[in-house]
């Protein structure tokens, strides 16, 4: 989760929000800065002030897998994709049967014994929230991925594997470019 906070210019997909790992977020009207009793920042001297205090969850231990969530109706082409996701690579995984997919997934994190959590994110305003953030929230910038998230601890840094058996049987692989083709049809 760290590195998906890491900022990189050239990376317009969304996958580096300065707002990862914020678990808190307080908007600010007033504040004050004193050193040795003087005060430096007063609500006096400073017209129309406001401001974000934010905290961040440090030293996670959490991994996170990130999937675009997409209901796809009979005979209508695949809602829009944003271009942006493009740039995260050019082959796309696509799950058929979610709920296998699931089951399998869950089963396998048990048998790791690893905590997780996985839903559909939701997307808050920066400018107006304000209270305590979940690592299912995001900031409303990063809407259209409309992710999936699944987080998941593990008990130590070593590189992980996690085994998803039968995933051929309920996925396929597209070229990215091709999602806008995609249409349901029943035969």
């Amino acid at each position: 989760m760290e590195t998906f906070k890491k900022s990189i210019d050239s990376d317009q997909s969304g996958r580096n929000d300065p707002l990862e790992l914020v678990v808190n977020l307080e908007q600010l009207k007033s504040l004050s800065i004193k050193t040795n009793n003087k005060t430096i920042l007063s609500d006096k001297n400073s017209k129309n002030f406001s401001g974000q205090y934010i905290t961040h969850l440090e030293k996670s231990k959490i991994n996170c897998c990130c999937l675009y969530w997409t209901e796809l109706e009979v005979g209508k082409k695949a809602p829009t994709f944003n271009e942006r996701l493009l740039q995260m690579g050019d082959k796309m995984l696509i799950i058929y049967d979610c709920q296998k997919f699931f089951e399998i997934l869950d089963e396998n994190l048990e048998k790791l014994n690893y905590q997780y959590s996985r839903k559909k994110v939701s997307y808050f305003d920066r400018k107006s929230y304000n209270g305590e953030l979940t690592l299912h929230q995001k900031d409303n910038d990063f809407s259209y991925q409309n992710e999936y998230r699944i987080l998941f601890k593990q008990p130590n840094d070593k590189a992980i594997k996690i085994y998803i058996p039968g995933l051929r049987n309920i996925s396929t692989i597209i070229n990215s470019k091709d999602y806008d083709n995609l249409k349901i049809q029943i035969q």
